[in-house]
Parts: structure tokens; C-alpha cells; sequence
């Protein structure tokens, strides 16, 4: 019979009938059919009667105990329960007191302090309701007794350590203020310091005041000031770290020296500020050091608070131990009042076990006949002759779904499951037949659509890519040219300031050769001295007009097409080069952006072949980012904010390592990941390719280095670049 006609037959066959012989091949019972419904009731059935019969044994057990432990509930349970809680009750205060004493705020004091209130009054309820048994009237007596020493204790806890977070709240406000104090010292007697040196240095208050004489100069008063100065900022600053240093201290017997060192640099201050007064231009500097004075040594001052708190302490932990010695004696009670109720309850539970034993023999023998009959009707019928086969029947279903349509299915017995097997079968038949069929015109059309989509594809990323490397090197360009229009208006400024003064010279020379009388060796001296000058200024004429020279010289490399050649370079003086580059190009577009620069340049790196145009592109994308992320900082904090910009390098062993450190947002952990892909940017549209960093790391891996970041969001982000000495003569990128 064919494939067609075996589906056709199968599909004429009512429902629920057996399928012909001849129509699938496999064998099968031909005799009387017992339906699955049938032999799953009948297993049911028994199954149901042996679980009856156990339980009808179990109830009849289960009710004597139920009689005797409901004598054991109504008496001895309550009352060991309630001794039991007096005991863990007890227990759970002291430690509620020992949060109380290690709380860090006054709400979370508070809040223990009313958990603690609301432990003692159930404390309290539970043993008088112990008490109200004539039985145990004298153990109850006992332990209000012992209630009344712990509750005692558990007030003076609760008042000091409530005063220790007050004196807390004070001592964080004097210490806000001590630290802006301090800061406030620290600049105004520096500046004060340095500008007393330099007077008694150059005799000039001001750059644009004139010097006066040597012998107009009250040296004495001049220097007494300028020690005074020397002497306050000392005394100051031994003042703070004494205050520091107490803040933290854990043993009261140390805080005397420190009270008496501080007092003793405090008469310092006092005495010293005392003769600083009349200066108008040291009042400030005056009243924060006698502030600072205040602050330690006033009643409420940080010394006498930090004592108070550390004799509140040792208190507090005498009173602790004290509760839990008194916690200790309490729950020794309470064991003795256990043991009573715990023989009244052994008594009633031994007849309970008694009825218990007899009926779990019971109930165990019928369990096993049970268990026998459970597990013959599921190893004979539902294991052997229905799971077996649905098995079997299910893994033909994943074969076929697999798109494995070779193998037969198996058709045995004479029930449902029978059916669709044969069911089955001929479903595979027509899948075989269908799917031989049209196997191979479907993968050929679909291997032509995907290779028509394929090429569309990479058509429009090759152009993509084209007109988006382009427009990653104009903005490189772009930002050079900013950066070179600043750089060359420098050294042009100095070439006309310098050349202005050289006339001037040329004047001054004029003049005193027209003046010069019979003395003709001073004024040849003279003439020597400023030819001297001139001859300075002439050769930073030449300096800066050779740096103006280099800078364009620089960019037009930069900006070439073709591939730059190997040789040997000042790597040092080139990343110090783009770092001024991009800061500048950065203050074209927001001359208000001051950062620092912070130089840490190992001489010993000294020249390495590299090709100049490529790593000179690579040092220029950090340190724009660099730039870029702290302009953003800038913005968003404004004043609050400090940026800073630091360059680094050293020679290793085998290779050259340079760091680029900004203090800007930093990055994300997620963006860190997959920052060096091409295409990925956090910059809005049209600001960024986001090819820049993706450019740089494969010109680092073409000169054989590798490069690595490290960032914490909010703190900083830094890039190591590491170049191998001996160089690996890699393609360079054009």
C-alpha cells in the first residue's frame, strides 16, 4: 500500500478504532480491547481502598491522643511557654540595651529606647501572670525581684547614652567648622608667610610697588612679624591635630596630656594674636586663630565634650555589665521554674506516647501492605504498560520534530495509545515524502536571498565607514587648528613684547653714551650690562619664533594622508606637546576653563622610534576626551570644582609606559566594556564618531603596546598606554 493511500485509510477510520494491519507496519494484540480509562480506575480504586483503611486505623489512635494531649496543652504547656518567653524576653532586652548604647542617631535611639520600654512592660505582664498560679507565687516573687535591679540599670543606660548622641550632634557641628578654621589658617598664614618673606626679600609689598631702601627698612619689627607669622601657623596647626587626635581617642586617662599640650599651644596663639591685632590686613587671620582656641577650651568646646563622653561610656559599660549579670540570675530562676513545669508535663506526655506506640505499629503494618500495592500497580501497569510506551511514543514526537523521519514507530498493544502510534506513523510517512521533496529548491532560494542581503550590506557599511573616518580626521584637524592658533599667538606676543624692549634698550644705550663724562669705565660697564639684556632678548626673539615654526610644522603632519615613517622620537616632549594642543583648542571655545597641569616626565624614556603622526594622533584623542569630560564636570558643579590634568611616564624594562589622569565624571562600568569599539559614544549627536578611542587602540596594537583604563564614576578616569622600545614595524595607519 502506498504512502498516500495508508493516510488516506487512516484518515477514514472513525474515531477511537484500531488502525487496519496492513496500513502500518507493527505489531499489535488483535484480541479483546481493554481501554486505558478502565485499567486506570481499577488501579485507582485499589490504591484509594488500602489509603481508606489506613486512615480509618489512624483516626481511632489518633483521637486517644488527642484526649491526652489536650491535658497537656490546657496545663503544662501554657506555663512552660510562658517561662520559656520570660527567659527569651529577658534575653532580647539586653540586647536591645546593648543596641541602645551603640545607636548613632537619636531617632534610632529613640526607637530602641521604645523597644526596650515595650520589652519590660511584657516582661512585667508575663510574670505576673506566672504569679497568678498559687504554685509558683515564690518563683514570680523572685523574679520581680530581679526585674526591678535590671530595670533600675536599663534607665541609666537609656539617659547617658541618650546624652552621648546629643554631645554627638554638638561635637559633628564644632568639627564642621574646625575644618573650615583649619583650611581658613592654612591659606590666610601661608599667604601672610609668604608675602612678610618677600618683602623682607625685595623690600616690595606689591609687584607694582617700588622697593624701598635698605636703610628705611624696620628690620626689627619687620622680622618680629615675620616670626610671629611662622609661630601662629605652628601653634595652629598643633592645635587641630591635638583636636583630631581627641576626637578619636578611646581611653579618657590619655586625654589629660592632650588637654594641657593644647592649652599650652593655645597661650601661644593667644599671646601671639594679641600683637597681630593692630595689623587691619591680620584680622581674619587673628579671628580664626582665637576661634580655633575657643573651639578646644571652651565649656562646651571639644575637649570638655569628648571627656564627658568617655566618662558616659565607661558608665554605660559598668551599668552593662551589671544588666547582664543581673540577666544571668534572672534566667537561672527561670531554668529552676522550667524544671517544675517540665515534670508536671512529663507525667501527662508518658501515657500520651503509650496510646501513640500502639497505633504506629498498627498504622506501619497497614502502611506496608499499603506501599506493596501501590508499588505493584505502578511497576506493572502504569511503569511497564502505559509509561513505557508513552515514552517510547514521545521520543519518536522529538525524532520527527528534530527533522529525524527515518526511523519507524513501534506500534504495540490494543488501546488509545496504540491509535497514535499508528497515527503517528503515517504522519511521518507524508513528512518524509513532502520533505524530500522540497528540501532543496527551499535552501538554494533561501542562500540566494541571504547572499543578495549580505552584499546590500556590506555595500552601505563600506560606505559608511569611508565617510565616517573622514569625518573623525576633520575633527582631529579641527581641534588642532584651534589648539595651534593659540599656541602660535604666544610666541608672536613675545616677539613684539621682546622686540619693543629691545628698542628701548637701543634708546637707554643712546643715552648714556651721550651722558657718559670723564668716568668712561662705569658707563662702559653700563653699556656691557645692558648689551647683555639685549642680547637675552634676542635669542627668545629666536626661541619663540622657532616654537611658533615647530607648532605649524606639527600640524601639517598631522593632518597628511599618506603614512607617516618610523623614527626616533621625544616621546616626553610629544605628549606634553598635544596635551597644551587640546587644552587650548578646548579655551578657544570656553576661555573661562582654567585647569591644572601636573607634569611627572621620566628623562630617562628618552627617544623611541615610533611613527610620529600616528601615536601623536593617539596621545591627541585621550587627552581631548580628557579635556571634554572635565569641561563637562566643569559645567555641572561650576566653582565647586577643581580640574586637574595630569601626564606621566617611566621606563620599564622592556618598554615605555604613559598615563593620562583626569578628575572629570569618570566612566561606567558598562561603557568601560565596550569604550573601544568603533561606533560607541556618550557625546550627542553630531559632536562625536565615536571612532576616536577605537582609532587609538589600533594604532597603540600596530606599534606592538597595548593600553588600559581604570575609572571610578564620579573621581577620576586614567589611560596607561605601554610601547614596546624595540618597535614592531607595523603598517601605519594613513
Amino acid at each position: 500500500m502506498s504512502d498516500s493511500s495508508a493516510a488516506a485509510a487512516a484518515a477514514s477510520r472513525p474515531e477511537g478504532a484500531a488502525p487496519d494491519a496492513g496500513a502500518v507496519p507493527g505489531e499489535h494484540t488483535t484480541g479483546r480491547r481493554i481501554g486505558i480509562r478502565l485499567q486506570t480506575y481499577v488501579g485507582l480504586f485499589g490504591s484509594v481502598l488500602l489509603v481508606t483503611m489506613a486512615s480509618v486505623v489512624a483516626y481511632v489512635f489518633l483521637n486517644q491522643i488527642v484526649q491526652y494531649q489536650s491535658r497537656l496543652a490546657e496545663d503544662s504547656i501554657p506555663n512552660l511557654s510562658r517561662a520559656v518567653e520570660v527567659a527569651r524576653q529577658s534575653t532580647n532586652l539586653v540586647q536591645s540595651v546593648v543596641r541602645m548604647v551603640s545607636a548613632s542617631t537619636p531617632a534610632e535611639h529613640q526607637s530602641v529606647a521604645d523597644e526596650v520600654s515595650q520589652g519590660r512592660r511584657e516582661l512585667i505582664e508575663m510574670v505576673e501572670a506566672i504569679g497568678a498560679m498559687e504554685i509558683f507565687s515564690e518563683q514570680a516573687h523572685q523574679l520581680s525581684l530581679r526585674l526591678d535591679t535590671l530595670e533600675a540599670l536599663l534607665n541609666e543606660i537609656e539617659e547617658s547614652s541618650g546624652r552621648r548622641l546629643d554631645i554627638r550632634a554638638l561635637l559633628e557641628v564644632l568639627v564642621s567648622e574646625l575644618g573650615v578654621i583649619n583650611k581658613n589658617l592654612e591659606r590666610s598664614t601661608g599667604a601672610a608667610i609668604d608675602d612678610q618673606g618677600f618683602f623682607l626679600a625685595t623690600g616690595l609689598r606689591n609687584l607694582d610697588d617700588v622697593a624701598e631702601p635698605l636703610s628705611e627698612r624696620d628690620w626689627d619689627i619687620e622680622l618680629a612679624h615675620y616670626r610671629d607669622l611662622i609661630e601662629i601657623n605652628d601653634q595652629t596647626t598643633i592645635g587641630g591635630l591635638l583636636l583630631g587626635e581627641a576626637l578619636v581617642l578611646a581611653d579618657r586617662d590619655l586625654l589629660g596630656p592632650i588637654e594641657e599640650r593644647f592649652q599650652s599651644a593655645a597661650q601661644s596663639i593667644m599671646r601671639v594674636s594679641a600683637r597681630l591685632a593692630p595689623r587691619p590686613d591680620q584680622a581674619g587671620l587673628v579671628a580664626d586663630a582665637r576661634r580655633l582656641v575657643e573651639i578646644g577650651s571652651a565649656a562646651d568646646g571639644v575637649l570638655a565634650l569628648r571627656r564627658e563622653t568617655l566618662e558616659r561610656l565607661e558608665r554605660e559599660t559598668e551599668a552593662l555589665d551589671n544588666g547582664r549579670e543581673a540577666s544571668t540570675l534572672l534566667l537561672a530562676d527561670m531554668e529552676a521554674l522550667v524544671a517544675e513545669i517540665n515534670r508536671q508535663a512529663v507525667a501527662v506526655n508518658t501515657q500520651s506516647q503509650e496510646a501513640a506506640t500502639t497505633g504506629m505499629v498498627l498504622l506501619v503494618a497497614l502502611t506496608l501492605v499499603s506501599v506493596v500495592g501501590a508499588v505493584l500497580i505502578g511497576w506493572l501497569f502504569v511503569g511497564r504498560h502505559l509509561i513505557r510506551r508513552l515514552v517510547e511514543l514521545a521520543g519518536n514526537m522529538r525524532d520527527m520534530a528534530g527533522g529525524d523521519l527515518e526511523v519507524p514507530v513501534a506500534v504495540t498493544g490494543n488501546d488509545e495509545v496504540t491509535d497514535m502510534a499508528n497515527a503517528l506513523e503515517v504522519f511521518r510517512r507524508y513528512a518524509l515524502e513532502v520533505q524530500r521533496l522540497n528540501l532543496v529548491e527551499k535552501l538554494a532560494q533561501e542562500l540566494d536571498e541571504k547572499n543578495q542581503d549580505l552584499e546590500q550590506a556590506l555595500e552601505r557599511l563600506r560606505k559608511a565607514q569611508e565617510q565616517i573616518v573622514a569625518e573623525e580626521k576633520l575633527a582631529s584637524l579641527g581641534q588642532l587648528t584651534a589648539g595651534v592658533a593659540h599656541e602660535i599667538k604666544n610666541p608672536l606676543n613675545f616677539v613684539n613684547n621682546f622686540s619693543e624692549v629691545s628698542r628701548e634698550l637701543v634708546d637707554e644705550i643712546s643715552e648714556i653714551l651721550e651722558e657718559a663724562g670723564d668716568d668712561q669705565s662705569d658707563t662702559v660697564e653700563e653699556v656691557e650690562e645692558v648689551l647683555d639684556d639685549l642680547r637675552v632678548n634676542l635669542e627668545k626673539i629666536r626661541e619663540h619664533s622657532g616654537r611658533a615654526d615647530g607648532i605649524v610644522h606639527n600640524m601639517l603632519e598631522h593632518s597628511r594622508a599618506e603614512p607617516g615613517d618610523w623614527r626616533e622620537t621625544d616621546l616626553n616632549a610629544l605628549v606634553k606637546q598635544y596635551r597644551d594642543l587640546a587644552y587650548h583648542a578646548i579655551r578657544a571655545e570656553n576661555n573661562e576653563l582654567n585647569v591644572t597641569m601636573m607634569d611627572d616626565l621620566d628623562d630617562k624614556v628618552g627617544m623611541v622610534e615610533v611613527v610620529p603622526q600616528d601615536i601623536s594622533r593617539a596621545f591627541l584623542n585621550i587627552l581631548t576626551n580628557a579635556c571634554q569630560a572635565i569641561e563637562e564636570k566643569c559645567a555641572e558643579l561650576g566653582a565647586d570644582y577643581d580640574p586637574e590634568l595630569g601626564i606621566s611616564s617611566r621606563r620599564l624594562d622592556d618598554a615605555v609606559e604613559f598615563t593620562i589622569r583626569d578628575n572629570g565624571p569618570g566612566i561606567p562600568p558598562e561603557l568601560r566594556q565596550r569604550m573601544f569599539e568603533p561606533f560607541v559614544t556618550t557625546k550627542d549627536t553630531g559632536k562625536g564618531t565615536g571612532l576616536g578611542l577605537s582609532l587609538t587602540a589600533d594604532i597603540i596594537t600596530r606599534h606592538g603596546g597595548h593600553i588600559d583604563v581604570d575609572s571610578e564614576v564620579g573621581v577620576f578616569t586614567e589611560f596607561r598606554i605601554r610601547l614596546p622600545l624595540e618597535p614592531t614595524r607595523a603598517e601605519s595607519a594613513s
